[in-house]
């Protein structure tokens, strides 16, 4: 009897306790879907359109680029000097400084084609103009200058009181050049003294093609070109291209124009007809941005070269006046630089010769 109670009291007290476990479970929900939730839904999982746009060829008016700080490039706040002669600077790669303007500061800030290419490329770079007319690098670098323009005796290396720079360019070109590769090893130790991670270039301008039969000197340069690239400096040989081109043994791509020796050289008077213009300079400047920083020549920006409002300078009307008033001599050099074709052309070029490096083979 005991055990019929007590199993009736298990019963009763196990029953309500199992109702009471499967009560406290949830019931199993369902998910209502408005209109609105599908709307929204659906409009996440569309794919975004993508607008399309007819190609268009950039605008005929040139536009200076504007000064941006959102990105860095890499050569920003690098210091560059331009060392050598009017085989430099009559052509705009740096811009002409009188022979009495001596000191650092006066030669700062140059704002040439080189600078120019450089802020199309977005570096904000600082340029230094070492240039002196009818100087050779004994001249500039000798302690003892002799070039006859009023600065006989001078040490110009006492008014270089700054010297570290990043890139240091130097181009020989005179009648008088004498120990060109005693200057060459002058000029590294004195730029390496103060930043021993200094990279030289060698700009070789057209003159030393041009003379090289009747000057000795030029001759020799061209000679040791190699010598100078074993010493670990980069040969930016714009003048040999020049002078291939208006003799007719390279083709400019593409070309629709004829090109004589006056599409690179002035005429100014009896005595100077042998230093290039403006177009020559352009070449001189891309092909050394190029030689520096392994860009391609193709495609960069040229039509700052014709624009004083960039710069007074760049004034094409008013240097075919000055510059090509002797012997009626006449010029392409600015249509050339007007053209998309005739430039992109040279770009080409430039890219050429940089890799094929043909005065190895002088």
């Amino acid at each position: 009897m005991k055990r019929i109670l007590a199993l009736a009291l298990t019963l009763a007290l196990t029953l309500p306790l199992v109702s009471c476990a499967e009560s406290l479970e949830p019931p199993p929900q369902t998910t209502k879907i408005t209109e609105s939730q599908t709307t929204v839904k659906n409009e996440e999982e569309k794919e975004p359109e993508t607008v399309k746009t007819e190609g268009t060829e950039p605008a005929d008016d040139y536009t200076p680029p504007v000064d941006s700080e959102s990105v860095a490039h890499p050569l920003d706040g690098k210091k560059f000097i331009f060392i050598g002669n009017s085989y430099t600077f009559y052509g705009k790669c740096v811009l002409e400084k009188k022979t009495t303007v001596q000191s650092q500061a006066e030669r700062s800030n140059d704002h040439g084609y080189f600078y120019q290419i450089a802020k199309e490329n977005g570096a904000d770079i600082q340029v230094t103009n070492w240039t002196y007319g009818n100087h050779c690098l004994e001249d500039t670098f000798g302690g003892n200058c002799a070039a006859n323009r009023g600065c006989d005796g001078h040490d110009h290396t006492k008014d270089l009181t700054d010297r570290y720079f990043d890139y240091v360019m130097f181009q020989e070109s005179s009648l008088r050049i004498g120990g060109f590769l005693n200057s060459v090893d002058t000029l590294m130790a004195l730029f390496r003294k103060a930043n021993p991670n200094v990279k030289f270039f060698c700009l070789v301008p057209l003159r030393l093609y041009e003379f090289q039969s009747s000057h000795p000197d030029c001759k020799m340069v061209l000679e040791n070109l190699k010598t100078v690239e074993g010493l670990g400096v980069t040969v930016v040989d714009w003048g040999g291209l020049v002078y291939d081109v208006y003799n007719g043994t390279t083709a400019v791509p593409g070309s629709e124009m004829t090109y004589n020796r006056h599409s690179f050289v002035i005429s100014k008077s009896a005595s100077d007809g042998h230093h290039q213009n403006m177009l020559a300079g352009y070449i001189t400047a891309l092909m050394t941005w190029c030689a520096l920083t392994g860009d391609s020549a193709v495609g960069q920006e040229y039509r700052f070269t014709g624009d004083p409002s960039v710069n007074p300078a760049f004034d094409f009307a008013k240097y075919k006046a000055s510059y090509y008033n002797y012997g009626n001599v006449t010029t392409n050099f600015d249509k050339a630089l007007q053209s998309k074709t005739e430039v992109l052309g040279f770009q080409q070029l430039i890219d050429k010769y940089l890799t094929e490096k043909a005065y190895r083979n002088y």
